[in-house]
C-alpha cells in the first residue's frame, strides 16, 4: 500500500467562479436595497432636513398626542426619521359634491381636524434626492410613523434644508 499525500491545489476556474459568485451577491445587495429606498451610494452632502408630514381627518382623541421633542421612527423600516420640533392642528377641509350647483366644493368637517408635524433630521441630498436617515424623502411621499402615543401614516407636505 503507498499512501499519497495531495497536495491542495487551485486552479484559475475555481477562482473565477468564486469571483462570479461574489459579484452576483454584490449586486444582488445592491437591488434589493435600492428598491427598499435605501441609498448606497458613496457622494452625499450631510444637512439637516426638515419635512413637514400631514395628517388628515384624525378624529378629536388624536388632538394632543404628538408632543415636541418626541423622537418619529418609520413604521416599515423601523430607523428614527427626526425629533419633532412644531406641532399645529387645522380645521379638516375637503372637496364634496354638491348636487345643488353640480359643483365640487371645499368644506370643513366639524368634527375631524388636519394635524401638521414638523420634523427635523440629519440628512443628505444626493442627485436632486433628499435621505433621512438612509429613507428617500420627498413632497408628496406616504410616511408611516410611530411615535410615543401616536401611530399612522401621513404624507410630507414640505421640506427644507436647514
Amino acid at each position: 500500500m503507498t499512501s499519497e499525500k495531495r497536495a491542495f491545489r487551485v486552479n484559475f476556474v475555481d477562482i473565477l467562479l468564486t469571483l462570479v459568485i461574489a459579484a452576483i451577491v454584490a449586486v444582488g445587495a445592491y437591488m434589493i436595497g435600492s428598491a427598499f429606498g435605501i441609498d448606497v451610494s458613496a457622494e452625499k452632502e450631510e444637512l439637516t432636513v426638515e419635512y413637514t408630514l400631514q395628517f388628515r381627518g384624525l378624529m378629536p382623541e388624536f388632538d394632543g398626542k404628538v408632543q415636541v421633542g418626541e423622537d418619529v421612527i418609520d413604521a416599515q423600516k423601523r430607523l428614527n426619521i427626526g425629533t419633532v420640533q412644531s406641532v399645529w392642528t387645522e380645521p379638516f377641509e375637503k372637496d364634496v359634491y354638491n348636487e345643488e350647483t353640480g359643483e365640487m366644493v371645499l368644506a370643513t368637517h366639524p368634527d375631524y381636524f388636519t394635524l401638521n408635524v414638523r420634523i427635523s433630521s440629519p440628512g443628505y441630498i444626493t442627485d436632486e434626492m433628499y435621505y433621512v436617515n438612509g429613507i428617500k424623502m420627498a413632497v408628496g411621499a406616504g410616511v408611516s410613523v410611530h411615535l410615543k402615543n401616536f401611530c399612522a401614516t401621513g404624507y410630507v407636505t414640505d421640506m427644507r434644508i436647514k
